[in-house]
């Protein structure tokens, strides 16, 4: 009867095969442990990524409940106005288009205060599906993705704003980077450098809770003689 021949090192064909299956499973938990371990370091530097489109979110949201608010207080005053007064035919119907057209214009107000609450809701439920999308499977991809994210945020703060939109474009990540927050601000640099500073002041009334919060008196400079 055949029988199988120890081999040199004391262990049969089998048991050798059983070591090598156990040792190849130690190396791949261990591979996907440090995998895992790369992207939770990862994760925990990209609260940025969802920081910055919330911001805006919300910001967005102030604006409209505020433009909304003032327009329609405006309107109900003026048909107030209107029912307490005493009127000539042509100047009620005067009156009366005047507040169509005003109502016309709030319409108008919410529809673009819709589309871009829109545009942010959108851009904050991408990044999270990106982050989402983060496991030790795909984890190549998703650093390239990041590169290319951290690649393009360099490119926009050294001021190389076509090239910067060129690789969004070309990677797909126009929803994963903040280029319209970049593209603001360049407007306001523009702006000062041709010493104009409607912009900033327009800016810094914009963001004006926002400014008092961290203290700074950045209008205070703007107002300043250069």
């Amino acid at each position: 009867m055949e029988q199988h021949q120890p081999l040199t090192n004391g262990y049969s064909g089998s048991g050798t095969a059983a070591n090598i299956a156990g040792s190849a499973a130690a190396v791949a938990r261990v591979t996907t442990s440090s995998k895992l371990s790369q992207l939770t370091e990862s994760l925990k530097l990209e609260h940025q990524l969802l920081r910055v489109p919330f911001e805006h979110y919300k910001k967005t949201i102030r604006a409209n409940h505020r433009s909304v608010e003032k327009e329609v207080c405006s309107v109900v005053a003026a048909v107030s106005e209107s029912a307490d007064g005493d009127l000539s035919q042509n100047d009620a119907v005067q009156q009366l288009n005047s507040l169509v057209s005003r109502l016309q214009g709030l319409k108008r107000k919410l529809e673009e205060g819709s589309r871009a609450e829109n545009l942010q809701a959108q851009r904050c439920r991408a990044r999270l599906d990106h982050l989402e999308s983060a496991d030790a499977e795909n984890i190549a991809e998703w650093n390239k993705t990041r590169l290319n994210r951290v690649l393009v945020d360099y490119m926009l703060r050294r001021s190389y704003y076509d090239t910067a939109m060129k690789l969004a474009e070309t990677s797909n990540i126009q929803d994963l980077v903040d280029i319209d927050v970049f593209q603001e601000a360049r407007r306001v640099i523009e702006a000062l450098q041709n010493r104009d500073v409607s912009p900033a002041l327009a800016w810094c009334a914009e963001n004006k809770s926002r400014l008092k919060k961290s203290k700074v008196l950045y209008s205070f400079k703007v107002y300043q003689p250069q």
